[in-house]
């Protein structure tokens, strides 16, 4: 597995997806999905891939939602799926918005324990 550690996020990319973990006390805001959507583009040009977002029990982050809305149509062309992998009520709301304002397939589990080989990892 190759991985970026950029400080405020680190990324973790396999053959079709990128795991995507926001560190401690970082606001992903437009500067930082621009500089994700650049490092995506230089790895897998235009394939669609699924971007698994986790993080820590205590982690304590937040997500800008207005990414969703300005960068709605990078999204839809560039991602296949998303799954947050949390146990953190915030990170619900930001996947109820990433769900709402998408039409990426999105998915929300509280452990790994929750994905499985049939899951939407695997296609």
């Amino acid at each position: 597995m190759n991985t970026i550690n950029l400080g405020d996020f680190r990324l973790d990319f396999q053959p079709t997806y990128i795991k995507l973990k926001i560190n401690e006390g970082f606001h992903f805001d437009a500067k930082a999905f621009e500089e994700l959507h650049s490092i995506k583009e230089e790895i897998y040009g235009n394939l669609k891939v699924g971007i698994l977002v986790c993080n820590d029990a205590e982690a304590d982050y937040s997500i800008d939602p207005l990414v969703l809305v300005h960068y709605k149509e990078i999204l839809e062309n560039h991602l296949q799926w998303v799954i947050v992998v949390s146990n953190i009520v915030s990170d619900f709301k930001n996947f109820e918005y990433l769900q709402r304002l998408t039409k990426v397939p999105c998915k929300f589990v509280r452990n790994y324990k929750s994905l499985h080989p049939e899951s939407c990892i695997a296609s």
